[in-house]
């Protein structure tokens, strides 16, 4: 159970964000993952995660449309305290009300996070490369009525806005429609990038994003090893978890097909050797788990597969949407469900005091 609701978190997160910031305009098509392409060649090197939304595609989805409607209505019919919309078409209605850019505009988003000095809001470099149909004087236009006070300068012999807090967010025109937004450090990596000043991104990093399935999100980041748990998490569960230690990259992808939805991930490890550990591991784990979980955990893990090659171990999830949509209308219940307890149980509490 809780592993079918955090794939299906995933791709509820997923949607919602896209829908919600980009305000995207639901078409009529039919299912089916396009394979955009990625800005990568913009991408600076010093990039630790790198990824990709295919906007225009995931907003002309139905099944994604499904998906969505049913978590909007249900979460309105469930949460006394949900006044938001109901449907998509409402929710992008609203989105295309408050904003005076049109939303069918927006087209793709590769964004990348790189190391860097801390800012004021404590963050590491952050950035996205955004294609579009707008143009710089549209875009300028929205910021300013949005309240946003731009400073103009030159870098790298391409426009630079700064604005925000202390001016640390940025926004450069890249040209036809494309721009680099972000914190000023990431937007000026870009711009450097693209002047030739600085490499592109390339390396075990790129070949992992190359590696790693088409789909509406995509992406790859790197495992730094100093912030992985593994003896904490070795010393709370039943099997030997070292092979995480060996795990360098992590990649995935969420994808349709026809009527069903696909989230993939990929653990690259550092060796063929290690590669096995991993597969043992998983494998091991969705079989303990198997044993001692009941139907509805063993109909969830039906929906896993775990396959190797060499010292990649991918972990896929695939369902229909009408399985999901039973999932998000239970997810959304048991929530209603415990928080009208834990309301029973508080002022049940008062009442025996007072």
């Amino acid at each position: 159970m809780r592993s079918r609701r955090a794939l299906l978190a995933v791709a509820v997160v997923a949607m919602v964000a896209t829908a919600g910031c980009t305000g995207g305009v639901l078409n009529a098509g039919g299912g089916g993952s396009g394979s955009g392409s990625a800005q990568l060649d913009s991408v600076p090197a010093s990039a630790e995660f790198v990824g990709y939304a295919d906007v225009d595609g995931m907003v002309s989805d139905d099944n994604l449309r499904a998906l969505m409607n049913t978590a909007l209505e249900t979460q309105a019919e469930q949460s006394e305290y949900y006044d938001g919309p109901t449907s998509v078409e409402e929710m992008l209605n609203e989105a295309e009300s408050t904003s005076d850019l049109s939303p069918s505009k927006f087209e793709d988003v590769t964004f990348f996070g790189a190391p860097g000095e801390q800012t004021a809001t404590n963050a590491e470099q952050a950035g996205m490369i955004v294609t579009t149909d707008f143009t710089e004087d549209e875009l300028v236009a929205t910021l300013e009525e949005n309240g946003e006070d731009l400073s103009e300068s030159t870098y790298a012999d391409t426009t630079l806005y700064t604005y925000g807090f202390q001016g640390q967010n940025a926004m450069a025109p890249l040209g036809d429609g494309t721009f680099a937004l972000g914190d000023e450090a990431a937007v000026k990596s870009v711009l450097d990038v693209e002047a030739g000043n600085e490499e592109a991104l390339g390396g075990d990093l790129r070949t992992a994003y190359s590696n790693t399935d088409d789909g509406y999100v995509k992406f790859a980041m790197a495992v730094p090893q100093d912030q992985v748990p593994a003896d904490q998490l070795d010393s709370q569960s039943p099997m030997n978890v070292s092979a995480f230690n060996s795990v360098e990259f992590v990649s995935g992808s969420f994808s349709t097909s026809g009527s069903d939805v696909s989230m993939d991930m990929n653990m690259v490890t550092d060796s063929q050797a290690n590669g096995d550990r991993m597969y043992d591991l998983v494998d091991g784990a969705l079989q303990l788990y198997s044993g001692v979980g009941g139907e509805e955990v063993q109909e969830a893990l039906d929906k896993l597969s775990v396959e190797q090659s060499g010292a990649t171990v991918s972990v896929t999830f695939t369902d229909s949407v009408s399985n999901l949509e039973e999932y998000i209308e239970e997810m959304y219940s048991t929530s209603a469900s415990g928080s009208a307890s834990s309301s029973t149980g508080s002022a049940g509490s008062m009442t025996a005091t007072a």
